[in-house]
């Protein structure tokens, strides 16, 4: 299987997630991770992994337009998300708000079939403990698809 993952990042803590789950699969698939704006074409690309930092309470702006720019090559792909936000950090109190600001729109995004969503707690270049390893065993499950 041929896995893309594509994302954005300010401070580094979407690309440490990145890096991690390429680093935790590359043995099971063929696998690059790419910053969006270091990729043109999802051609190749089986199952795309989307990382989007939340900043001001939204999915960084080039992970959106990224989506809405190739939005054609991924009706054809399965797709996988995950954001880094640091509101994950106060529970089931906000998990709506979660689903319909930083999930949703990039959702909306994506014409594809959507595999898996993921939340990871961080903030300006950290990652919360144990999310890092929480990535990893999730992307190993989006594999089996």
């Amino acid at each position: 299987m041929r896995v893309c993952i594509l994302y954005d990042s300010k401070h580094g803590t979407t690309e440490k997630v990145a890096r991690a789950i390429k680093e935790a699969i590359e043995g099971y698939a063929s696998v690059e991770a790419y910053k969006v704006h270091e990729i043109t074409t999802l051609e190749d690309c089986e199952l795309v992994i989307v990382g989007a930092p939340i900043y001001y309470e939204r999915p960084l702006r080039s992970v959106l337009e990224f989506l809405e720019e190739h939005s054609d090559e991924l009706k054809k792909k399965k797709v996988a998300i995950f954001v880094v936000c640091f509101a994950v950090a106060f529970g089931s109190l906000v998990r709506w708000h979660i689903q319909n600001y930083y999930i949703k729109p990039l959702k909306e995004r994506i014409p594809g079939e959507i595999v898996g969503t993921l939340v990871l707690r961080g903030g300006i270049g950290n990652i919360g403990e144990g999310e890092i390893e929480k990535a990893k065993r999730w992307a190993f499950r989006l594999l089996d698809f």
